[in-house]
């Protein structure tokens, strides 16, 4: 029933998503990024797709983060 209706609880993302300025980096130090992605989130998904965040995105995969970067900040 709670499903149903569409009643669901607007995260964080959906926040930061209205920004014009929002970042690849922001929007990853969210924690429920994974869970939305699951939902099948579309704006979120949208704006994942763009090719500079798709290359920005294989990129951290791909290459191993500079050494003289905190490890906080590499390993995250």
């Amino acid at each position: 029933m709670f499903w149903k209706f569409d009643l669901h609880s607007s995260s964080h993302i959906e926040t930061l998503l209205e920004r014009a300025d929002l970042t690849l980096r922001e929007l990853l130090d969210e924690d429920d990024v994974l869970q939305e992605c699951k939902v099948v989130n579309r704006r979120l998904l949208d704006f994942l797709v763009q090719p500079q965040h798709m290359e920005a995105l294989v990129t951290c995969v791909t290459e191993e983060p500079p050494a003289e970067l905190d490890e906080r900040l590499r390993y995250k």
